[in-house]
């Protein structure tokens, strides 16, 4: 602990939110994932638009498996827009993304 100019004791510094989100994202197990799901997600994409209109392709069900369970928090049958569907797997892959680098944090580091 340090002294205030007063001489008071000061707190030790703390992380700030975005900073430790910033390094919670960015461990190896966290971006493992992501990429994972990028690729699954262009994957997906690509064989939805390889079909014909008229047939039909699960391949999303994949990305929507993969980010559970805040993906399913809208159903895709509401509206025609994208937005509905790819808004709760983006969201869900941040909290599954943040929630591995956590767990990665914590098992890795030396007490």
């Amino acid at each position: 602990m340090s002294l205030s100019a007063s001489g008071s004791p000061t707190p030790p510094e703390r992380r700030s939110f975005l900073r430790t989100v910033r390094v919670t994202l960015t461990t190896p197990s966290a971006l493992i994932y992501l990429g994972g799901l990028v690729a699954l997600l262009i994957w997906a994409i690509a064989s939805t638009v390889a079909h014909a209109p008229d047939d039909a392709s699960l391949a999303m069900i994949w990305p929507m498996l993969a980010t559970l369970p805040l993906s399913l928090a809208a159903p895709p049958m509401l509206s025609e827009h994208p937005a509905v569907l790819f808004a709760p797997i983006l969201l869900g892959a941040l909290v599954n993304a943040y929630v591995i680098g956590w767990c990665h944090r914590v098992l890795t580091s030396e007490r």
